[in-house]
């Protein structure tokens, strides 16, 4: 510690309880921002997720020119044929950037329990992709109750070439199908109900089959009998009542089709997202494919993610403009109250040939030590009450998401940093301003100063 550096702390016992005020305002400031941080980041990282890895969207998607709002309700148009698929594989294997790919098929259909028809919206998956996205740190990290199922397992986990689904909670109600086929004594036989006796919904209920049906790609009907293996709820209320996932072959044969409906691109780092876009737009272009490429944060893809995101960020910008205001002022009005006492002194500094800016230096050390010690206590308390938030189990039903969530605040090394940096800023800057005014005086008149 230098010379100057020394003095200033000395100082620092001069006014002990002032500075202990002002170090408390500064590490209650500072915590509060690190925990307001932290929840953002958390729910960012969680949405990020499900809309990424949950609702199997990828980092960047490639549909067909004009397919992201038709490919369900025109397929045949829309969907993306096996050369076009091969293109785009090919073009994002030679990409660094890339950890997977996996082909999708989103159709519409009618489910049937025998006595009732249901429209659902179904996510034909690859098995592979599908392991891979639940083995992800992050799926575990942040979304690891929406990714297990409710009840059963998931469709990738049976048997190969079983025609095996799962029912989103609402649509599963609606079917009466509300047990999973690990729920019964071995495989069910499919049974007839008789809908106009009292009991149907019992036998409904008695079994795990279902009736799937839809328009294959050539104009034809197809239809499937399946069976259902797991009951989950999905990232979002809006589609409670109409998701159905199945293996992507169980699909394929019930569309009769091998046409995907998007390519989704999974990256080891999810913020090379725009750059990789860019390339594979550069790529596909050149091999001659009329294809739009979007990325995880583009408002056309993920709106609930792009706009909540929005809300947060305004929401933490101006809690943050309140803080900052706060502990700025208090540090102002320690600031100004130390210059003025000790006027006396800074006169006498002058005389002695200080410069403006030495004499100026002295008080701003005092406060930066007293910003710096906050700042570290502020950083102890936001990581204390992070992990009690954890521990304390606390769970909310957040807008838009079915089922409950645990409060988790990360205030990890990022935030904490950014959080220092913007307080030390910002308190040295007017400690700075305060000190430098009072000093702009004739030492003459710091030296008779009467409110010393």
């Amino acid at each position: 510690m230098t010379g100057a550096w020394r003095i200033a702390a000395r100082n620092l016992r001069r006014n002990r309880r002032r500075n202990l005020a002002t170090g408390v305002a500064v590490a209650l400031g500072f915590a509060g921002l690190a925990l307001l941080g932290g929840y953002v980041t958390r729910v960012e990282a969680f949405l990020r997720t499900n809309a990424v890895y949950l609702q199997h969207g990828g980092h960047v998607t490639v549909y067909r020119a004009g397919a992201l709002d038709r490919v369900v309700a025109r397929p045949a148009r829309y969907s993306l044929d096996e050369r076009e698929q091969a293109l785009i594989l090919e073009a994002a294997g030679g990409d660094g950037r890339v950890s997977f790919t996996a082909p999708y098929v989103k159709a519409m259909g009618l489910a049937g329990n025998g006595c009732r028809s249901v429209p659902f919206l179904a996510l034909g998956i690859e098995p592979a992709a599908a392991r891979r996205i639940l083995a992800h740190p992050d799926v575990a990290t942040y979304s690891a109750d929406l990714a297990r199922p409710l009840r059963g397992r998931h469709p990738h986990e049976g048997a190969q070439g079983a025609d095996r689904v799962g029912l989103a909670v609402g649509l599963a109600t609606l079917l009466g199908k509300t047990r999973v086929l690990d729920e019964f004594d071995g495989p069910t036989p499919v049974r007839m109900p008789d809908c106009s006796t009292p009991d149907w919904a019992q036998t409904v209920a008695d079994d795990a089959n279902l009736q799937l049906a839809g328009w294959t790609h050539d104009g034809a009907i197809g239809a499937l009998d399946v069976d259902v293996v797991s009951l989950f709820h999905t990232p979002s209320l809006d589609t409670e009542d109409q998701v159905l996932h199945a293996p992507l072959a169980t699909l394929r044969r019930l569309y009769a089709s091998d046409a995907a409906s998007y390519v989704a691109l999974f990256l080891h780092d999810w913020r090379d997202a725009a750059s990789a876009a860019e390339a594979l737009r550069a790529r596909l272009a050149s091999a001659g494919l009329d294809a739009e490429v979007f990325t995880f944060d583009d408002a056309r893809v993920n709106p609930y993610y792009v706009g909540t995101m929005a809300f947060l960020r305004s929401m933490a910008g101006f809690i943050l403009l309140i803080v900052v205001a706060v502990v700025v002022l208090g540090v102002a009005n320690a600031a100004t109250l130390t210059v003025f006492e000790r006027s006396r002194e800074l006169g006498t500094l002058r005389a002695l040939g200080y410069t403006r800016r030495q004499a100026a230096g002295l008080l701003v050390r005092e406060v930066a030590l007293v910003s710096i010690v906050g700042t570290a206590a502020g950083a102890a308390l936001a990581l204390g009450a992070a992990a009690a938030i954890r521990m304390a189990d606390v769970r909310i039903s957040p807008p838009g998401v079915p089922g409950t969530m645990q409060v988790v605040v990360t205030p990890g090394p990022a935030v904490l940093a950014v959080v220092a940096a913007l307080l030390l800023a910002f308190t040295v800057l007017v400690a700075w301003g305060v000190a430098r005014r009072r000093l702009a005086e004739r030492p003459s008149d710091l030296l008779t100063a009467i409110n010393a």
